[in-house]
């Protein structure tokens, strides 16, 4: 929402029945200051008398309404298409009252009629546009046919007409002012929503291919049951008639790493159609951070993991998802793959918790981002290993995604790549469930 003292045109991008009416309550305080500098000039500057009792009071009424809808316009609150349609009302009542004492459709302002026109165009549903618009040629129509007719000008400063066209030139440029201020509005406004369509469309691919992985995977766990079984078995009996202790030593590593294949099937179908906080476990920040690197370090017994914290003076308590843990594994396990894939073995990770947001960064000693799939690893099932599927980047960056997180990639200055991961602890922190 604006804030107080903000005007429409130092904000332009934002739209809503608000927003209009805050424009139209800057706008009424231009057309209240230009009528009065325009009758004082008219009626001592010109020498051409006007009713000014009678023209204050259309110009006082609007000042005073102006001054009464102040509060209303600039305190956060719903605001209706109605509010705004009579606002546009009072406007237009207002103006009609001052051009019937000052030669009604003969004056040269009387096209400013367009104007709120225009704003009910741009800001209202069509129906409270149409409104404000038959409003405008009721009083114009009036005008026409009864007005008080504008006294004449001083022989010195030439005749009517001269002074209706002194007037078309003043109605020119004002006119030609806002058109710049609303075609511009429209134009940034017509770029912004463009930007947010694309971000959208750009979210639902993502979204669509996330889906048809889950499915995949799901499918996938159940068809391999059977064979994983019949695998175990095998290596089962293999075990037991083998004699040689190498032979041994092999298979019961073969049936750890079936068990483990097992295991993870298990929890992939176990978790399709699963509640949120399913598999979730209450943690304090630091223990978490400091648990997973250090588990995932165990597990790739060729990489030196060289972590760096910077911890916070609280350390609140979240609920640690499954998905965000895998999603840290799997930007790991790929620092890890380019560092050894590039004969390197050390992979960094600096680790920055704060009360409201953790950061990670992880710098590998790989070769870099290819430039040709720069900007499409971790958006599309896109892979750079050789035996990979290219599904990592792109599941922990839409599991990310889900928490209000992002994951970056960039090539470090140093050689490699630098992934950050950032992610708000809005919505995972105990107080918020």
């Amino acid at each position: 929402m604006n804030q107080p003292g903000d005007t429409d045109f130092s904000a332009p991008e934002r739209t809503g029945p608000q927003d209009a009416l805050r424009l139209l309550y800057w706008l009424r305080f231009v057309a209240i200051a230009s009528q009065t500098l325009l009758v004082l000039a008219v009626h001592f500057g010109l020498d051409s008398p006007l009713p000014l009792r009678e023209l204050a009071l259309p110009i006082g009424a609007l000042a005073l309404w102006n001054a009464l809808n102040y509060r209303a316009v600039h305190v956060s609150r719903a605001v209706q298409h109605g509010e705004v349609t009579l606002n546009l009302i009072v406007d237009v009542v207002a103006f009609s009252a001052a051009l019937y004492f000052t030669g009604g459709s003969t004056n040269p302002f009387v096209s400013l009629y367009l104007v709120p026109i225009s704003l009910a165009a741009i800001s209202l549903p069509a129906l409270h546009a149409w409104l404000v618009a038959l409003v405008c040629a009721g009083g114009y129509s009036f005008l026409w046919w009864r007005h008080v007719p504008l006294p004449p000008v001083h022989t010195q400063l030439g005749g009517a007409f001269d002074l209706h066209l002194a007037g078309m030139w003043v109605n020119f440029v004002f006119a030609a002012v806002l058109i710049v201020l609303f075609v511009g509005r429209l134009a940034r406004l017509v770029r912004q929503r463009d930007r947010e369509v694309a971000v959208l469309r750009e979210a639902a691919l993502r979204d669509h291919q996330i889906v048809e992985l889950g499915a995949l995977a799901a499918g996938t766990a159940h068809e391999l049951n059977t064979p994983l079984s019949t695998l175990a078995i095998l290596v089962e009996e293999l075990e037991d008639t083998a004699t040689d202790a190498q032979q041994k030593r092999q298979l019961r590593a073969m049936t750890e790493e079936l068990t483990t294949i097992n295991d993870r099937l298990n929890r992939i179908a176990g978790r399709v159609s699963a509640e949120r906080s399913a598999g979730a476990r209450q943690v304090a920040l630091r223990e978490f951070a400091t648990e997973l690197l250090a588990q995932w370090s165990r597990t790739q017994p060729a990489i030196e993991l060289v972590t760096t914290f910077d911890w916070p003076q609280g350390n609140p308590h979240i609920v640690a998802e499954a998905t965000i843990e895998q999603a840290i594994r799997n930007v790991l396990d790929n620092a890890a793959h380019a560092t050894l894939a590039n004969g390197g073995n050390v992979v960094a990770a600096y680790v920055r918790c704060t009360d409201a947001a953790i950061e990670i960064s992880v710098t590998d000693q790989g070769s870099g981002l290819d430039p040709a799939v720069r900007d499409e690893i971790g958006v599309k099932v896109v892979s750079t290993k050789a035996r990979g599927l290219g599904m990592g980047l792109l599941l922990s960056r839409a599991a990310l995604h889900r928490f209000g997180g992002r994951l970056d990639l960039a090539n470090d200055t140093a050689g490699g790549v630098r992934a950050r991961i950032q992610l708000p602890l809005t919505d995972l922190t105990v107080d918020a469930h």
